[in-house]
């Protein structure tokens, strides 16, 4: 199993030395690491993929909401264009994690790649050439462009593990969880600049050319040394069935079971997307661009001060989850979401009609910020605590299946906030969510709990 700081960093020298090293020679040993991989031009080609494609992907999410609820005003509406996302992801999820440990998961993630960028392509033809995009052609846009991206996540939730040497892997992730941050800063403001000066046209061709660049890049992206895929050892069985499938599935479903402490992952996973992710991607989208009536400008100032959030956050990461701390920065993290949600529900209650509305969206831009931060680090604490306990064999197929679990929930909440946010004011909407963080906090400690006692 991987872990934060490997024991073989910690081992003392035959010649003598201390078991428990000094605090200094510690972050010494952490520096080297985070210098080494940045180093390493398979790390890197990696990291680059996946940046430009999510960079991608996200100028897009930003355009089409502006589009979308420009069109509509509807904050309901809006959110069906979300939610159906919910189809490509019940029919691909099982499969992708499956393809993901029998098959190379660095091929996937290149083919993958290079399928979206043929669809951005299409749909920029389409656009520019034929009929502007109308309601229908973005359900169908959003449900291909999810298609694919449900087939690259399982593949690159694994492809740190063909690159990076295990003692490399934590730091590998929250490394690599920077684009997190990078990708949430620019989108919105490349976003917002193309969208303004040329509308959709030009945000589906530079859509299109961040795609390509990543696709060029997964050229430079090689396994480690050494490194023996599934697909090699197992060449005569590798013939993809549904029979097969199923029986792969039986397998991770009993490891769930005799692992039991993984299961409330799957309880925990969807109940916080149900609650915090549509706060992000409905819930101040609507109360800002059609409640305050703000300017595409202060939307994507909006949008861009979150991404400086998250850039922010791998690095408040780095210094909370050391060791065996992950168990402490996501319990922590998840009992201040719910107190940061509850007093915005007061403040705006109380004090919203009392405040001009640009000090209003300062200020809930920047609890805003605190909450993405708390967020950021919950999930880099969580994916680490996974790849600690979960065997590469089978890796692909339990994220997969805790993928599926934490975003069935995602079009679910977004359809029910988005009816939240048309009837109802967005106090209730941060209320709600307040009280099922203190749940999910809930199903976080008796994971924890689990697992320790599993251990013993």
């Amino acid at each position: 199993m991987a872990q934060f700081i490997s024991d073989r960093w910690l081992t003392p020298h035959r010649n003598g030395g201390s078991a428990a090293p000094e605090y200094s020679n510690n972050m010494k040993v952490r520096k080297y690491m985070y210098l080494k991989l940045l180093k390493h031009k398979s790390f890197m080609a990696f990291w680059g993929t996946t940046t430009f494609f999510r960079l991608a992907s996200n100028i897009l999410q930003f355009a089409l909401a502006i589009y979308v609820l420009d069109m509509t005003g509807s904050a309901f509406i809006y959110s069906t264009v979300l939610a159906i996302i919910i189809i490509p992801r019940i029919i691909l999820s099982s499969v992708a994690g499956y393809i993901a440990d029998r098959k190379e998961c660095l091929q996937i993630l290149k083919w993958s790649v290079l399928g979206l960028f043929v669809l951005m392509a299409c749909f920029w033809i389409i656009h520019v050439f034929l009929m502007p995009l109308n309601i229908l052609l973005i359900y169908v846009l959003v449900v291909c462009l999810e298609l694919f991206e449900t087939l690259i996540a399982p593949s690159e939730g694994k492809a740190l593990m063909c690159i990076v040497c295990e003692n490399e892997l934590a730091a590998a992730s929250k490394i690599s969880s920077l684009d997190d941050g990078i990708v949430e800063i620019l989108s919105p403001a490349v976003g917002s600049l193309f969208y303004g000066l040329l509308g959709l046209t030009s945000v589906l061709m530079i859509t299109m050319t961040l795609e390509g660049i990543s696709f060029l890049l997964t050229f430079m992206i090689h396994v480690k040394s050494g490194y023996i895929s599934y697909e090699e050892e197992n060449k005569e069985k590798n013939v993809f069935s549904l029979t097969q499938t199923i029986s792969a599935y039986k397998e991770a479903a009993l490891y769930l079971k005799n692992e039991n402490s993984i299961v409330y992952l799957l309880f925990f996973a969807p109940i916080f997307n149900f609650f915090v992710n549509p706060l992000f991607s409905v819930t101040t989208s609507h109360y800002i661009r059609i409640s305050m009536a703000a300017s595409m400008e202060k939307y994507a100032m909006f949008n861009s001060a979150l991404g400086i959030a998250s850039l922010v956050a791998p690095f408040i990461a780095m210094v909370l989850i050391q060791d065996e701390d992950e168990k402490k920065a996501n319990m922590i993290s998840s009992l201040f979401c719910a107190v940061i949600l509850f007093m915005l529900t007061c403040f705006l209650h109380f004090k919203s009609s009392q405040i001009s509305p640009s000090n209003l969206l300062y200020s809930v831009t920047i609890i805003m910020m605190i909450l993405v931060v708390e967020v950021t680090t919950m999930s880099i604490a969580t994916s680490i605590t996974l790849k600690k306990r979960i065997p590469e064999y089978i890796m692909g197929r339990i994220l997969s299946i805790i993928q599926l679990c934490a975003t069935i929930s995602v079009p679910i909440g977004q359809l029910f906030y988005g009816i939240c946010a048309d009837c109802f004011p967005i106090t209730f909407s941060f209320l709600i969510s307040s009280c099922g963080l203190v749940f999910s906090f809930i199903i976080m400690k008796k994971f924890y709990k689990k697992s320790i006692k599993n251990k013993k």
